[in-house]
């Protein structure tokens, strides 16, 4: 390929680069909320430390949590492979995070802010459920942490050293 072509290829690539980095937070959408429509997305947040705001203060099953930070929700919904959209707004007082599967439920609502599950700050990964410092061969949150095990876990995982609180939330805050 000629040098010229070169140039003209990293150019474009720079140029996709920057415009994907500034996707963040244009992809916003400021004054829309997506209610559930039927869309609610359920599942464990309590393995990514959402511990409070739950729906029926229940996080090993519930669709919100409480989320002072909009990077919480964008991180989370990235995580889940089912949720196709976040939420994030106020409920009775507090800052919450929605998750969604579909955008049907769409509509104007001041002050809520929604995004694609695509809509997250550059570099975001997929959360490890738990502390992973925890898990290691044959052990991991789904076989210590589910909640079929009851409200301590599998007790086969447990030790001096590896216990329920240490091991099935996060060691890092969302």
């Amino acid at each position: 390929m000629a040098p010229r072509s070169l140039a003209v290829l990293a150019a474009a690539a720079s140029l996709i680069a920057c415009a994907h980095a500034e996707d963040w937070p244009a992809c916003q959408q400021q004054n829309t909320v997506v209610r559930s429509g039927g869309q609610a997305l359920f599942a464990n947040l309590q393995g990514y430390g959402a511990t409070i705001g739950c729906f029926l203060d229940d996080c090993m099953s519930s669709d919100k949590f409480v989320a002072s930070e909009i990077e919480s929700c964008t991180k989370v919904c990235f995580s889940l492979p089912e949720c196709e959209w976040w939420v994030w707004g106020t409920e009775e007082g507090e800052t919450k995070c929605w998750f969604r599967t579909g955008d049907s439920g769409r509509e104007a609502g001041e002050g809520w802010i929604s995004g694609h599950k695509g809509c997250n700050p550059p570099g975001t990964q997929v959360l490890v459920m738990g502390n992973s410092e925890c898990w290691a061969e044959g052990f991991g949150y789904v076989n210590c942490c589910d909640a079929k095990f009851g409200p301590n876990g599998n007790a086969q995982c447990w030790d001096g050293v590896f216990n329920y609180d240490r091991c099935c939330f996060p060691k890092d805050e969302l």
